[in-house]
């Protein structure tokens, strides 16, 4: 859970890239497309392809986004051989958007999974292909001979991926003439992602001079975008001199925002020190930030603990949530226990959820804690530990009516349906309780479907409807179908019809032919 959530957060400061605190709602939106395009492109690297599919349909919700997005979905549908959404998607793709620079490769992609029949771009695309691996070959034995014919196809070729691997191509040459090539190139091109792909392959450069022509080609940008790419292009350098001497000439506070977070992820803990006596407003948030982030738990601890405002104090609380540190989770139940303010409590809980505290702490803390929703937050720290057996504890020792749905529900989610059955078996009238089936929904067990008839058949209305429920939740349209057909009641009968139809129509028609 940890990582998954350093994860997440890393790349979201990485890609997000400037303008992190705005409140403007449109361009939040953006930056929040754009982080999920670069998310889903990191996860098709690693192969997490449905991560891959959740961030590619968000991302496509941006204009400048959908057709990039949709390509680049339907290549992870084919990776989980989920062929009917990606030919689905491409052939939208190539009907909605004929001019895009993505038809072509939506082809290829098309016939390279037998879904499509035009050889002739198929062809292209291994032509294309075959030449830069060629020039490839060439380039490591006679550069000067293989580079004018590299430009050329990135000049002349109206593929994006084509374009893409020819950067990448030239990012592998030592010979200083790229460099020059590629600069140019990034101060002519229009196409984002182009450029923001010959900044990372300069970027990978050891020499010195790249280093020095990244920082002269962000003085003299006047584009956001391309400020943001070179900052984060010096997440590979370790001398962090030019990144401090930009931010300090840098007076776009969203620029500055960022080139903050980049020194956390530098680990520059040092220069953030420095600066954070003298910050102010979302710069104090974005250093403390960074602070975590470079690792800095003490320090963290230190400004908790002597801070008097309490909007501060907050903030440096949740940047906890990106450091690992052994004696944390001791820290954060101690630092509960005293606190006064009711935002402080709901923040640590949130905390907790991404710590590996011993959960008989939190337990501990559920039993002392008098509000019913600080309750509820810190039971969500204990799922997220999948304290399974403290959670069923605690169930056996609750008296509000409330929390005890909400534990319930939490072992639903945990898929603890044993725990579940058990409790069942130790008071039945549990089962009158809507919220015990829906439990049953949320788990990803198989459930006990003659249990489920049962309960359904013995129930009144309520428990009926969460049994429908329970089933949909668990596309278990089997279960419907003998329901409806053994049901006699008509209104029942009209409900489970709903519920069928709702889940599987095509599964509603069988079952009505029959």
């Amino acid at each position: 859970m940890l990582n998954k959530i350093k994860k997440s957060f890393i790349i979201g400061l990485m890609l997000c890239q400037f303008n992190v605190y705005a409140d403007d709602q449109d361009n939040n939106k953006e930056l929040a497309a754009k982080e999920a395009y670069e998310f889903g492109k990191i996860s098709i690297q690693s192969k997490d392809w449905r991560d891959a599919i959740e961030s590619f349909q968000q991302a496509a919700n941006n204009k400048r986004l959908k057709e990039a997005s949709m390509y680049w979905e339907a290549y992870s549908h084919y990776k989980i051989r989920q062929k009917a959404q990606a030919k689905r998607l491409l052939e939208k793709l190539i009907s909605s958007y004929p001019d895009s620079q993505w038809v072509d490769d939506a082809k290829v992609l098309l016939y390279e999974n037998g879904d499509g029949g035009e050889s002739v771009t198929y062809q292209d695309a291994l032509d294309e292909e075959l030449k830069l691996f060629t020039l490839q070959q060439i380039m490591f034995n006679n550069p000067e001979k293989a580079l004018p014919k590299v430009y050329k196809m990135l000049e002349e070729s109206d593929s994006e991926r084509t374009k893409m691997n020819a950067i990448q191509l030239l990012g592998l040459s030592d010979h200083e003439a790229v460099v020059d090539y590629l600069f140019r190139f990034i101060e002519s091109e229009t196409n984002e992602g182009l450029q923001h792909q010959a900044i990372q392959m300069l970027s990978l450069r050891s020499g010195a001079a790249s280093r020095n022509k990244l920082a002269k080609l962000y003085e003299k940008s006047s584009s956001k975008d391309i400020k943001g790419a070179i900052i984060q292009s010096f997440i590979h350098h370790d001398d962090s001199t030019q990144l401090l001497k930009l931010m300090k000439q840098e007076k776009d506070e969203d620029l500055s925002l960022y080139m903050i977070q980049m020194l956390g992820i530098k680990g520059e803990s040092a220069a953030l020190k420095d600066m954070y006596k003298a910050s102010r407003g979302d710069q104090k948030r974005a250093i403390l930030e960074a602070l975590a982030l470079s690792g800095e738990a003490g320090y963290l601890y230190e400004v908790i603990d002597h801070e008097t405002n309490q909007e501060v104090r907050n903030q440096a609380i949740h940047s906890l949530i990106m450091v690992d540190d052994e004696g944390m989770g001791d820290y954060l139940v101690q630092l509960y226990q005293k606190a006064k303010d009711s935002s402080e409590k709901d923040i640590i809980s949130n905390v907790f959820i991404a710590t590996d505290v011993d959960p008989d702490l939190i337990v501990g803390l559920i039993k002392s804690e008098t509000s019913k929703e600080r309750k509820h937050s810190l039971l969500n720290a204990l799922m997220a530990m999948d304290a399974v057996s403290q959670v069923r504890d605690l169930y056996a020792l609750e008296t509000d009516s409330d929390t005890k749905q909400a534990i319930i529900h939490q072992l639903g989610a945990m898929d603890a349906v044993d725990v579940l059955m058990e409790l069942y078996r130790k008071d039945p009238s549990i089962a009158n309780d809507e919220a015990f089936f829906h439990a049953f929904g949320m788990t990803s067990e198989a459930l006990d479907e003659d249990f489920l008839i049962e309960r359904f058949n013995a129930g009144n209305a309520n428990v009926k409807a969460a049994v429908l429920q329970a089933l949909m939740m668990q596309d278990n349209v089997k279960v419907m179908i003998k329901l409806l057909k053994s049901e006699t009641d008509h209104e029942v009968k009209k409900q489970i019809i709903q519920t069928i139809a709702i889940t599987d129509s095509d599964a509603l028609l069988d079952a009505i032919e029959d």
